[in-house]
């Protein structure tokens, strides 16, 4: 059974060569090819987070007993077949098989076993042309597998939109040229795509290219909401559609369609004891697409680990490094896929809106999470998308997944790490962002009752009206410098004694500001990455958003600092005797948030 095909550089989704292959010597390719024609001496190597084999993980969850490399050429080659480990001292190389076959002028199909003492890390292979020209047409990955032990698998995607037409049709389109269109894909009947459309501004002629495409109008609730009409829609058809997994995915992302077919491969042919088994995919940015964001993750009460955060994805050893698993609490949303039978009318996401659904959904239902070199898709890096919004959601969703799953978040643990938060937002002038994060706080405190009777469309409504909007930056009131905005990314850290004095007075907000003169550069802040030292003794900063190349105008309030921690220390005392009641209720009451009588109230279904 083909286990994965071998990729190459494709415009409009990743043109990243050696996330792909890399090269030596004279080769010719270009992105609008699907083949690679090499001249005698030249050799490519697969050693790369698209084209390399995940064996370890093959075998480990899989039933495949052995991977074979098979190719399609013109021409004479000596292919080398190796395994490649990380470990403390960088990386190990296993020669395992060397070969020549092939024919100058001729064209055929050959395959080549690879055979190790251990599977693990990572099988690949090195091409050398030995003729004049040769030419790579193709390649792929098989796996010996008994017949009768695949399984017949049917993936239902669920995408959640909002106002994200140009992806959400993009993607729907590659799907559908993939797959969906071409009954040799071996997925024809191996896909159904669901989408809940929040914004309901998709066309639909756009996207219904065949009947195993499906569009719901949904009330704006929010990621958690869409991605449940789903799931609703979903356990809706099960059974007459064959349906054995379900795989939440993110409505503005790029995905590599082969993503999803190796996704159905492993799901395939998982052994016994993994069936109920997670697949995830990682987060590479958008912006510099070599770079993992995330390749599953803990949630630890709150204090997130990303694994495998930051790493360059065209280094080897950081493909290899890719092969170690550690322990996952959850995989997000952007790509997560899981059995269809864990869905049930008592067993569905919170209605939090947006911002912890898929953490609390994976601390409840995953035991296992199999991630792979090339399952990915690139979304935008979450600093890239600022949203005053997103600090109401913080610590109230914090707080109700920590609750329902009784993590043991202490209140003077909780409450130290509120007053962290408030205190940097009024030290970078952000009234309104501190003020929503009480105010998420208090309405965790109006229970769970609260949260069941709220509009959720309504409610982030209201959150939104409450925080910063980003301005078009010839408006504001301060005027756009780069050199300030790069003056500030790049300022160093005081020294010692002197953060020891910017403690002391607050970060400045116990001293005067210092008076700008007319010629000096106006502070101008990133948004997301703003340090204390940006805004020390300062009267006024624009803090500007990157992506949008849109910002707002913040200003020192002493007023506004003694009401904001006049409502911290309500808080705190409040927290007293609230704070364990609301845990305790929400632990004890969560299944009714779960149920699917509940949802279709809350969706009007």
């Amino acid at each position: 059974m083909k286990l994965q095909s071998l990729l190459f550089p494709q415009t409009g989704i990743c043109t990243e060569e050696k996330m792909y292959f890399r090269r030596q010597g004279t080769i010719d390719f270009t992105w609008d090819k699907d083949y690679l024609n090499m001249f005698r001496d030249s050799s490519i190597s697969f050693d790369t987070y698209f084209n390399g084999c995940s064996a370890e993980k093959w075998f480990k969850y899989t039933k495949v007993k052995k991977i074979y490399i098979t190719l399609h050429v013109k021409g004479q080659f000596r292919i080398t077949l190796m395994r490649k480990e990380k470990n403390l001292d960088g990386s190990t190389t296993k020669f395992l098989h060397e070969e020549t076959f092939g024919e100058p002028e001729q064209e055929g199909v050959y395959s080549f076993l690879f055979e190790a003492e251990t599977n693990n890390g990572m099988f690949c292979f090195q091409l050398l042309c030995l003729s004049e020209i040769g030419t790579l047409f193709d390649g792929w990955y098989d796996g010996e597998v008994p017949e009768e032990e695949i399984r017949k698998v049917k993936i239902a995607l669920d995408i959640c939109t909002f106002k994200r037409e140009v992806f959400v049709t993009k993607n729907v389109r590659e799907l559908y040229d993939s797959f969906l269109s071409k009954p040799e894909s071996g997925m024809a009947d191996g896909l159904e795509i669901f989408i809940s459309d929040n914004a309901q501004t998709l066309k639909q002629e756009d996207v219904l290219l065949c009947d195993k495409i499906h569009v719901f109008l949904n009330k704006n609730t929010g990621g958690a909401g869409g991605f449940t009409r789903g799931m609703i829609e979903i356990m809706n058809r099960r059974e007459q559609d064959g349906i054995t997994h379900v795989l939440v995915m993110d409505d503005d992302v790029i995905i590599n369609p082969d993503s999803i077919y190796r996704t159905f491969v492993i799901l395939s042919l998982l052994k016994d004891e993994y069936q109920d088994a997670f697949v995830g995919g990682a987060m590479l940015r958008l912006d510099k697409q070599f770079i993992q964001t995330e390749a599953g993750a803990r949630w630890n009460k709150g204090y997130l680990i990303s694994h495998k955060s930051g790493l360059n994805l065209l280094d080897v050893d950081a493909c290899l490094y890719n092969e170690f698993e550690e322990k996952t609490e959850f995989n997000a949303w952007w790509y997560c896929a899981f059995p269809a039978h864990i869905i049930s009318e008592e067993n569905l996401p919170l209605p939090i809106f947006i911002r912890g659904d898929d953490v609390e959904y994976g601390l409840r239902n995953l035991t296992n999470l199999i991630l792979m070199n090339g399952i990915c898709v690139w979304h935008e890096p979450f600093e890239n998308k600022y949203a005053s919004s997103m600090y109401y959601y913080i610590f109230r969703n914090r707080l109700i997944d920590n609750s329902i799953h009784n993590l043991r978040y202490k209140r003077k643990e909780f409450i130290r790490d509120l007053r962290e938060q408030v205190k940097r937002e009024i030290i970078y002038y952000r009234y309104k962002n501190a003020d929503l994060l009480m105010d998420g706080v208090n309405d965790f405190y109006n229970g769970i009752d609260w949260l069941m009777a709220q509009d959720g469309e309504a409610l982030h409504k209201s959150v939104m009206g409450r925080g910063y909007k980003l301005q078009d930056i010839s408006t504001l009131p301060i005027p756009f410098s780069y050199p300030a905005y790069e003056q500030s990314c790049r300022m160093p850290e005081p020294k010692r004694h002197t953060r020891i004095w910017r403690k002391f007075t607050a970060n400045g907000l116990m001293l005067p500001c210092i008076k700008k003169a007319d010629n000096e550069m106006p502070v101008v802040a990133p948004t997301f990455t703003a340090r204390p030292v940006n805004f020390y003794r300062v009267q006024k900063a624009l803090n500007y958003d990157y992506t949008s190349r849109k910002g707002f105008v913040t200003q020192k309030s002493i007023k506004e600092t003694i009401r904001l921690l006049y409502k911290l220390r309500k808080i705190s005392l409040k927290s007293r005797w609230k704070y364990g009641k609301t845990v305790k209720a929400y632990h004890n009451r969560s299944k009714e948030l779960m149920n699917l009588n509940f949802w279709r109230k809350y969706l009007d279904i």
